[in-house]
């Protein structure tokens, strides 16, 4: 779930709204809500299109 976090506190703190997020990128609002509150994993997919959406490199929130 490590990249969840970081994925929630990119967007935390570059104030990003969760729902336009979700709509953008084509991911259910309930899902990408859940899986930034660590409730469930994001799948690749859904990530990938989150990326996508933000033009941020999906490497940028893998954590060693």
């Amino acid at each position: 779930m490590d990249i969840e976090k970081n994925l929630n506190d990119y967007l935390e703190s570059k104030c990003i709204k969760i729902q336009p997020l979700a709509n953008k990128a084509g991911v259910p609002y309930q899902t990408l809500y859940r899986c930034l509150q660590g409730k469930q994993e994001l799948k690749a997919s859904e990530f990938l299109a989150v990326c996508t959406v933000l033009e941020v490199d999906p490497k940028d929130f893998l954590t060693e």
